[in-house]
This record gives C-alpha cells, sequence and structure tokens, in this order.
C-alpha cells in the first residue's frame, strides 16, 4: 500500500487537505466524484505508486476539506494546488464531478496539463439545450424532496453496482443534508456546463465509462465524445456502473496505466526514440 502524506492548502474560505505519495515519476492528479472523497482512488492510487507521483485532493466540502461547495471554487482549488505542486506539467485524471472540474482546468491552462482522463463524466463544452440545465436541476430538487430519508441511499445506488462501494458511497455522505447534495450537483451543472461545440482537447485524452453507468446520457455522450476529439481514447469497463474505478478496479487501473504509460513516456525512452521517430515509430513506457 502507498504511504500518502496529508498537506493542507490554505483559501480564502477554508482548507483544501490533500495527499502525495509514490515516486519521483510524472505527476496524476485525481479529483474524485461528487459526494466521495479521496479515499475513492485507493486502488488507483495503490497501484501507481510505484511509477507515478499521485495527489488526490478532497474537494471542497468534501471529505476533510472544508468551505462549501462552488464549482468555480472548486476549479480555483484545483489551480491554486498546481502551483504548489514541483511538476511542470501533470495528467488530470477525474471522475464525475472530478472529471468535469479536470476538463475546466484543463481549458483555463492546458500549458498545466500533459494527459487527461475523463471518467463518467458529461462533456462540460457539448452543445445543449437552453432549457435542458434548468430542468435537470428542477428535477433533483424534486427527488430530494420527494425521496426524503431515502434520497442518500438511492444516490448510492445509483453510483455503483458493487454493495461495497455503494456502502462507502453512503457512508461518505451521511453528513449532509438532501440539499446539500442537490447544491453541489446544482453547481456543477450550473457552473461547468455551457455549449461551445467548437472547442477540441489540446492533449492526448481518455474517455471512459462504466457500461452500466446510468446516470443521464453519460454512456452514449462519452462514445459520441470521443468521436469527435482527435486526440482521444476510448474504453468501457465492463461489470461496473458510474463509479467504474471502484465498481471494477483492476481493469479501470489497467486501462488507465497503459494511457499513462502511452502518454507520459519516460525520458530515456524518448530518448531512444528519437532516430526511431524519422520512421514514425516512437516508443512508449513499457507497461508495468
Amino acid at each position: 500500500m502507498v504511504t500518502l502524506h496529508p498537506h493542507d492548502l490554505g483559501r480564502p474560505d477554508g482548507t483544501i487537505r490533500y495527499w502525495t505519495g509514490g515516486t519521483a515519476g510524472p505527476t496524476v492528479v485525481l479529483l474524485h466524484g461528487a459526494t466521495l472523497d479521496h479515499r475513492a482512488w485507493r486502488p488507483q492510487v495503490d497501484a501507481l505508486g510505484d511509477e507515478f507521483r499521485v495527489v488526490v485532493p478532497d474537494l471542497r466540502g468534501h471529505g476533510e476539506s472544508t468551505g462549501r461547495f462552488d464549482f468555480e471554487d472548486a476549479v480555483q482549488d484545483v489551480l491554486v494546488l498546481l502551483d504548489q505542486l514541483p511538476a511542470a506539467k501533470v495528467v488530470l485524471v477525474g471522475l464525475s464531478l472530478g472529471g468535469n472540474i479536470a476538463q475546466e482546468v484543463l481549458h483555463r491552462v492546458p500549458d498545466r496539463v500533459q494527459a487527461l482522463v475523463v471518467a463518467d463524466a458529461t462533456c462540460n463544452t457539448v452543445a445543449r439545450s437552453p432549457w435542458e440545465t434548468t430542468m435537470t436541476v428542477a428535477a433533483l430538487n424534486a427527488q430530494a424532496m420527494l425521496h426524503g430519508a431515502d434520497f442518500g441511499r438511492q444516490a448510492a445506488q445509483a453510483t455503483a453496482i458493487d454493495p461495497q462501494v455503494r456502502a462507502y458511497a453512503l457512508e461518505a455522505n451521511a453528513h449532509r443534508s438532501n440539499q446539500e447534495t442537490v447544491a453541489i450537483l446544482s453547481s456543477l451543472l450550473t457552473g461547468a456546463l455551457r455549449s461551445e461545440p467548437a472547442y477540441r482537447l489540446p492533449v492526448p485524452t481518455l474517455l471512459m465509462h462504466g457500461d452500466h453507468d446510468l446516470i443521464g446520457d453519460i454512456a452514449t455522450g462519452t462514445r459520441t465524445w470521443a468521436e469527435r476529439e482527435p486526440l482521444a481514447e476510448y474504453a468501457v469497463i465492463p461489470g461496473a456502473g458510474h463509479a467504474s474505478n471502484l465498481d471494477n478496479p483492476e481493469e479501470f487501473t489497467a486501462v488507465l496505466r497503459a494511457f499513462l504509460d502511452r502518454a507520459t513516456p519516460s525520458p530515456e525512452l524518448v530518448d531512444a526514440a528519437v532516430p526511431a521517430a524519422a520512421h514514425g515509430r516512437l516508443s512508449p513506457r513499457a507497461a508495468a
């Protein structure tokens, strides 16, 4: 198990707790989903720590971080966090809400991002109907009021198919009211999503989702998103729901690790590949 070291990042209205661990290799920043916390990335942290420097924050208003959640503030938190890290460029890996934050960070500071991984999240910039966000927020509020005390349990069931993962999701969200949960999701919808259909991701990207992810149109939307992105790869994680990295951590991590090996070749292999590049060949880091 990779040892993680805690750090605190002071912000005007709270404190962001984040952890670092692993080797001195390429830096990978892992951003968790809504209402979860950094513990959601434990399988990937342990698998990547032998070759990568891993950074796992608790988003504001989640886990051990304080401050009220707001999408714009969360993006600013990550931007400030990047300035605290020694790496000039990082790989951003985000699941669900974390994937939306990662997209926005890349959009604002593409020179700080080496590669992007978005799992089980919507595309921030896809063209949408003007009323779509308003209707979704209204539906969330209605569900929270209608289901009352059972809202959190239903949310956990929608998050994962593995009973242990559902139990973790329920525990991580146990201290929140329905209104607080809806506020987080509403901030995502109103703060992240905007129509910018001509935008293309400027770095190598992995787009993936669980084959049983039934949240919104993530499954169909991710596939069509990947088709229009020249630098994107697409993967489906079998036997997994919305929290695909936890429902099937072995397959998720294998796909992630293979992408990272291609997207972050070691300096030695890049140097060795220079003569071969003239012949159209570039050797990635060998997969572990």
